[in-house]
């Protein structure tokens, strides 16, 4: 892509030419949009770039913030007319530009940057400059922002921002942009077919690039990660992390009360999220309330996961259906519910994957009950660490796909010969020992990692486990890139 002689900067480069993953002012379907804590999020879940919005505060510091208010962070107030010391002081969370900087640098990010106020294309600029980042490029609506960056030899790629029903080619010519950037995520059920390969042939001839809206559509990505473009925008950019090639491994991810790292744990945003990284499987605990419903919650006390208090055996699901199990996590979580075993169950299966379920406290035959009303068996595995409650599972079902800890027995053997385990899990150390003697007795070996440690990420990829038991997807899915 190049279409201004004078330009310095390249286009930040394309793993395998493929369209970097650019994560819509952060990971914002995971954060509230455009924090730090959006950004760094995005990062973590697979993004290459992050596609961010600047404005200028009243004394002309760039912020970074989509909405020229502060309602998105909690507070009111108009950013133009406050000082960036106003700012400070009323809406913590709203990043300066530079700290934004310095954070996509030590994260390897790229920046794509959107001009929101005049004048701010050319304060970004020179911000990137004095910290001699380069992977960026300065994009905007206004057309005559695009212009003026290209008519003062903006080192960076120039993108203009293209609505539904603008011709791209003429809104180039206009602005003398390097990149046309299509808006088009409202073109109906199928917006791929905007993208014609008449369009591409054409943008290649004038040699401009092209950048796609912001998508969550898993249909619609399918077939725009396959297209000839410099890059997509989306809000969960764990999305197209998951329909990267180079993610192929034939490793079943089992997420531990789902992607707890950046969801409230065992709630069905940790669950959705968890699905979304390309997780088989997502692990949920489950206990039961004083009227006999059995709801997704680790401990046997409320406190720690919402804003209750007591034993949950004390409370009735309305009781704790009313409960915040979200706000304790983050702001941006507040108002999450604690789940049945049947919602957790029906999300499952909207999904096509399958459950791990751990049972803290209740009979065998209720949860079997619960799931065989879902017709749900044959997709879920049980463990308990009550011995009582896991030897009852297999009483209660022959049919129940069964996980056994070795830990727990003096043997291989003995483990195997007691509950018939489907599932073994055994630790990363433990692995090589006795991952084929599990095969060879028709059990499936799982390894379970709970750390956070990138030399033992690579390690587990290396000895390629048929399951895991993790914290951290995002971390095997990164080691899996670094071995791509």
């Amino acid at each position: 892509m190049k279409r201004r002689s004078e330009r310095v900067y390249p286009w930040p480069p394309q793993w395998d030419g493929r369209p970097l993953n650019i994560a819509h002012r952060g990971a914002s379907a995971h954060a509230t949009e455009n924090t730090l804590q959006a950004f760094s999020t995005a990062a973590l879940l697979g993004a290459d770039m992050w596609e961010i919005d600047v404005r200028l505060t009243a004394d002309g510091v760039p912020v970074v913030s989509h909405d020229p208010d502060l309602g998105v962070f909690g507070t009111d107030g108009i950013i133009a007319e406050l000082t960036w010391l106003d700012i400070t002081r009323i809406a913590p969370d709203l990043p300066e530009l530079d700290a934004v900087i310095a954070l996509a640098e030590a994260y390897g990010q790229g920046l794509y940057v959107e001009v929101k106020a005049a004048g701010a294309g050319r304060i970004a600029a020179e911000r990137m400059e004095r910290a001699r980042f380069t992977r960026a490029a300065i994009g905007s609506f206004d057309g005559d922002e695009v212009r003026r960056l290209a008519d003062a030899s903006c080192p960076f790629p120039l993108a203009v921002l293209v609505r539904l029903g603008e011709d791209p080619f003429e809104r180039a010519e206009e602005t003398g942009a390097d990149i046309i950037h299509l808006c088009w995520e409202r073109g109906g059920a199928r917006p791929q077919d905007l993208v014609t390969p008449a369009l591409l042939a054409q943008a290649q001839g004038e040699g401009l690039g092209i950048v796609l809206w912001h998508e969550e559509r898993p249909d619609v990505l399918v077939d725009l990660v396959e297209l000839p473009v410099l890059g997509i925008c989306t809000n969960q950019p764990e999305l197209i992390a998951a329909l990267d090639p180079r993610h192929a491994s034939g490793i079943e991810m089992v997420c531990h009360r789902g992607s707890n790292r950046f969801a409230p744990e065992n709630t069905l945003a940790s669950a959705r999220l968890s699905y979304d990284q390309g997780c088989a499987y997502v692990e949920v605990d489950v206990r039961e309330t004083a009227d006999g419903e059995i709801v997704v919650l680790h401990d046997p006390t409320l406190d720690r996961t919402t804003d209750g208090t007591g034993p949950v055996a004390h409370r009735t699901l309305a009781e704790v259906k009313a409960l915040d199990a979200g706000g304790w996590f983050s702001r941006f979580h507040a108002g999450e519910r604690v789940p049945t075993l049947r919602e957790s169950i029906a999300l499952c299966q909207t999904y096509g994957r399958q459950l791990y379920i751990e049972n803290k406290s209740v009979e065998p035959a209720r949860v079997l009950a619960v799931v065989n009303e879902m017709n749900f068996l044959d997709h879920c595995f049980f463990w308990s660490g009550d011995p009582r409650l896991q030897a009852g599972m297999r009483l209660a079902s022959p049919r129940a796909r069964i996980k056994s800890n070795l830990g727990g027995y003096a043997s291989m053997r003995e483990m195997l010969d007691h509950l018939d385990p489907q599932i073994v899990e055994l630790g990363v150390d433990d692995y090589e020992t006795y991952a084929e003697d599990c095969k060879l007795a028709g059990s499936v070996p799982m390894m379970q990692y709970f750390g956070d440690n990138p030399d033992v990420f690579d390690r587990i990829v290396a000895l390629d486990p048929p399951m895991l038991n993790l914290d951290r997807s995002d971390l095997l899915l990164a080691a899996l890139r670094r071995r791509a």
